[in-house]
């Protein structure tokens, strides 16, 4: 259960008595800073789907203490804005960034964290390529076929199935790909992402973007059908295909965030043209 050790490492203190947002995520915390004063810092964003993050101040008096900011390493041109004005100091990737002054109710800070795609390729893996955007690994985008099994027939080694459990009431369900998805990624021999497309989606109704219906980010690139890279004997993915698999007609193909895939291809066999 990893969402309460994400969750408890959002905001930090500091041993100078100030405050550091480590990981990026919607929250309030209500912290103590400078000599003991409390406030609480009110994050906003849609991050890691979108490139802007925003903080706002709530102080019963004015307060004095250093305001730590997390720059990825995988960002490019990160921007820090302070009630409207560009900080003057220039933050470094990879870096945190520290601004130290005196704070007032109603302060805002604004930290844009410019995205772009970039590949990973894994020498020990046939060659495989992965594509990132920003902090998101992407996936292919599979149909999903959800097909409902009897409990008492699926429940296997330590999983200590009762005897007397009504199967109904505690189902299992299992997912199962309803389109193709042994795609080989089509690049550009001189610049591999030339002709990927971001598309951004409206923000789910529901506030939930890790869905592959609602993810609110989709990235278009082109495939081929590689038939012989086929589900093996356990019912799982096959190890990948050699670099020379044959490979079928260009198709466009939709890669989304991992986190929003139940079924997940993100390392793809290549084919640079």
């Amino acid at each position: 259960q990893g969402w309460p050790y994400f969750t408890e490492h959002l905001v930090l203190a500091t041993p100078d008595n100030g405050v550091a947002t480590a990981i990026y995520a919607a929250c309030k915390a209500t912290v103590k800073v400078g000599d003991g004063k409390e406030i609480t810092l009110h994050e906003e964003t849609n991050y890691p789907f979108e490139e802007s993050i925003a903080f706002s101040v709530s102080t019963g008096e004015k307060v004095t203490f250093p305001f730590y900011l997390r720059i990825p390493s995988w960002t490019k041109g990160a921007e820090v804005r302070v009630n409207g004005k560009k900080v003057n100091v220039a933050p470094v990737a990879g870096k945190y960034l520290c601004i130290h002054r005196e704070w007032s109710n109603g302060d805002r800070v604004e930290l844009t964290l410019p995205m772009s795609l970039s590949m990973r390729t894994w020498q020990v893996n046939k060659n495989s390529v992965s594509v990132d955007y920003g902090p998101l690994t992407l996936s292919l985008k599979i149909a999903e076929k959800y097909v409902e099994k009897d409990s008492r027939e699926t429940a296997i080694g330590d999983s200590k199935w009762q005897k007397g459990a009504d199967p109904q009431k505690w189902p299992t369900t299992e997912i199962y790909p309803d389109s193709p998805w042994n795609y080989s990624l089509v690049l550009d021999k001189t610049e591999p992402l030339k002709n990927f497309k971001v598309i951004r989606k409206s923000w789910p109704a529901d506030n939930y973007p890790f869905t592959v219906a609602s993810v609110p980010l989709e990235v278009k690139a082109t495939g081929r059908l590689v038939t012989e890279w086929k589900i093996d004997e356990t019912g799982l993915c096959g190890v990948l295909p050699e670099e020379d698999a044959v490979k079928g007609d260009k198709e466009e193909i939709t890669l989304i965030p991992m986190g929003a895939a139940r079924l997940r291809i993100s390392a793809f066999p290549n084919t640079r043209e």
